[in-house]
């Protein structure tokens, strides 16, 4: 069983809240209401606000952070057009991989769900770098993954394994902690 990881999830209203005022700063999300891929995406942005990486995963203060899509995803579309922002003083550079073959260092990796079934090799090949790994499908932060998003109703949420950012050097703060869910974390083979 795994141990020592702490999972949690935002409530519905707090999310409002915290994460759509980004709407008005990001292109794209233009518009009356967001669909839910662009309400995902703003909730990656600040994934990457409220997460500190170690300063050996950048060469220097300029560096920018790198974002990677990996396989194919509905909110693919919606995570692009958070290139070119900044967090931090640092740039945020979207690329799109469509295979773990084409994989390199990157700061954030978003794991599409064409890739659940090779979570683990995706795991396995990211582990060697600080890197925070967000999916949007059922589990993924029990599988060893860093943010799930999970959906309840007409909710959308978040799950956070703790334990995961820890073991890749990262440093969630304690605000997004507060604003997440338990999950249920998976004994080894159990899929």
């Amino acid at each position: 069983m795994i141990t020592g990881k702490r999972c949690r999830m935002l409530p519905w209203g707090a999310a409002v809240v915290l994460f759509l005022t980004v709407f008005h700063s990001l292109p794209g999300f233009a518009g009356p209401e967001p669909g839910e891929a662009e309400v995902k995406a703003a909730f990656v942005f600040n994934f990457i606000k409220f997460v500190e990486w170690p300063s050996s995963a950048f060469q220097s203060p300029e560096d920018p952070i790198l974002l990677t899509i990996l396989g194919n995803d509905p909110i693919g579309a919606a995570l692009a057009s958070l290139d070119g922002k900044k967090v931090s003083g640092r740039r945020v550079v979207v690329r799109k991989v469509l295979s773990i073959s084409g994989l390199e260092r990157c700061h954030v990796l978003f794991v599409g769900a064409s890739e659940k079934a090779a979570l683990s090799t995706v795991l396995r090949a990211v582990q060697r770098w600080s890197v925070l790994t967000v999916a949007d499908f059922e589990g993924f932060p029990g599988r060893g993954g860093t943010i799930g998003f999970v959906r309840q109703d007409d909710r959308v949420g978040f799950e956070i394994n703790e334990g995961a950012a820890r073991k890749v050097g990262l440093n969630v703060n304690a605000k997004l902690l507060y604003l997440g869910k338990t999950a249920r974390l998976q004994q080894r083979g159990e899929k």
